[in-house]
């Protein structure tokens, strides 16, 4: 389909799940920042391969996706691994708004969300993160501490 702003944002709110998929795919490669709050919505809500092409759209706009980082550090938490890769790689993408949600998230119950969160803060590469960053060098969980550990390191030598 030769999509247009105004095609892809309706298929975005009303389309079928193909036109949806199609239109989240067509409005991150423009980085269309004015479907952000939809597409906040869509990581919220949806089925796990919609959520997933949301974030991967969310991170296409970056920065601008701003509004977006409360939905996504709420989804960190989804079982599917695949899904927390693609809201992890917007929360990098998105960069220094995600932190402070990124630095709670380094505490978080959920083992998986730990290591997400170090993993991102280590890529952001905000030196403020080093502290907190530090205290999970302390984590139960291998992971937590490698993760910590490599963004410590990248952290430093940037």
């Amino acid at each position: 389909m030769n999509w247009t702003i105004d095609t892809a944002y309706n298929a975005l709110r009303y389309g079928d799940p193909e036109e949806r998929a199609n239109a989240i795919k067509h409005l991150g490669e423009i980085a269309y920042a004015p479907c952000v709050p939809v597409l906040a919505e869509l990581v919220r809500e949806s089925d796990p391969g919609t959520r997933f092409l949301a974030a991967q759209a969310l991170a296409k706009i970056g920065d601008e996706a701003e509004s977006a980082v409360p939905a996504l550090l709420k989804a960190l938490r989804a079982d599917d691994m695949y899904l927390r890769m693609a809201i992890t790689g917007a929360l990098i993408a998105i960069g220094r708004p995600s932190v402070p949600g990124l630095v709670k998230a380094l505490f978080d119950n959920n083992a998986a969300v730990r290591r997400a969160a170090a993993k991102a803060l280590g890529k952001i590469g905000d030196h403020e993160t080093i502290k907190p960053l530090t205290v999970a060098l302390k984590d139960g969980d291998a992971g937590v501490r490698k993760f910590a550990q490599e963004a410590i390191s990248r952290l430093q030598s940037a």
